[in-house]
């Protein structure tokens, strides 16, 4: 063969290769650590989760996932990073609904599209919240906490974690659907709002069954409805909010990890394999279990749907609601 003709391969060759599949070929992928960016500060719930898979997954990939919190701005100063980080697979998100879906919805000119700036690798936890009550409240059932809040519009406060909050956007959805009338007190994490209920400061919230159980048992606070699709296995005597028409679909909180936008495909579906056998690993399933939390495996596109009718949804309680960041 003559060295022109040689040439002529060798580049016909280059052309049906990507920049990416040049730069480093897919069996070598990953050649050096991964930085799992997570827009929360270190040492809170989300955090411990992120460590918790980063661990795993690094068994899976044979490099470390470096964990670097940069909390902010509601999530959105560490999300908004990875949108401009290079889509090598080197740079990946812990995507939480929050930052990633609502977040940008409550603000005049967010700073990205959650369900169509990121790539999707997959979700791998979700966990429920159970609807408490203080038990200075006389009622033991949904319809009569809707009975006795319509009787006292107003005098009734509910806690969140934040304005656009998971636990913030669900009262506000059940609200519409049962035209309450509740006053929203905001608190700076999940362990003010719980003491502000247990105090009746607020008479009610959205709280995580795990991390509420000890003033359910106490009977401090009074369980009235989970917000996932199923019973809790923790509270197996308190009914689904879903199984009773109150919502229309489950409310549970989920995570999962994305890409920057215009990562190829390949490495998306080489790091959601990595990810699901990580989830599936014997020590991320005790850790689960301790958690109360149920480990979720699916694709990459099943994710994104995720994205796609959460921004829907929660996008039409904000704009019902007119909810702004403040």
């Amino acid at each position: 063969m003559s060295a022109s003709r040689r040439q002529l391969l060798a580049m016909g060759t280059m052309g049906a290769l990507s920049p990416l599949a040049l730069a480093q070929g897919r069996d070598a992928y990953p050649v050096r650590p991964l930085r799992l960016v997570v827009p929360v500060p270190p040492g809170g719930p989300a955090d411990l989760v992120a460590r918790a898979i980063a661990e795993r997954m690094r068994e899976e990939l044979g490099q470390p996932i470096i964990v670097d919190n940069r909390p902010g701005a509601a999530g959105t100063l560490g999300t908004a990073h990875v949108v401009q980080a290079p889509p090598d697979g080197y740079t990946l998100l812990l995507s939480l609904p929050s930052a990633q879906i609502t977040a940008p919805l409550l603000l005049e000119k967010p700073p990205y599209d959650g369900a169509k700036d990121f790539t999707a690798i997959g979700q791998f936890i979700r966990t429920t919240a159970v609807l408490l009550v203080n038990k200075s409240v006389p009622v033991r059932d949904f319809q009569g906490l809707v009975r006795y809040a319509k009787a006292r519009p107003g005098q009734l406060n509910y806690g969140s974690t934040g304005i656009g909050s998971n636990p913030h956007l669900v009262m506000e959805k059940v609200k519409l659907s049962t035209g309450m009338h509740l006053v929203h007190i905001p608190y700076k994490g999940g362990a003010a709002m719980l003491q502000a209920a247990v105090n009746n400061e607020v008479q009610m919230l959205f709280g995580e069954v795990a991390t509420a159980m000890q003033w359910i048992q106490t009977g401090r606070l009074v369980p009235l409805g989970v917000v996932s699709s199923k019973r809790s296995p923790l509270l197996p005597d308190v009914p689904s909010l879903v199984e009773d028409k109150v919502l229309d679909a489950p409310a549970d909180f989920w995570m999962g990890l994305a890409g920057p936008p215009r990562m190829p495909a390949a490495l998306a579906q080489q790091l959601n394999r990595a990810l699901s056998k990580a989830v599936e690993h014997p020590e991320m399933q005790q850790f689960f279990a301790k958690t109360a939390a149920e480990p979720v495996t699916g694709s990459p596109e099943s994710f994104e749907s995720l994205w796609q009718s959460e921004q829907r949804r929660w996008g039409a309680v904000i704009r019902a609601r007119q909810i702004r960041a403040e």
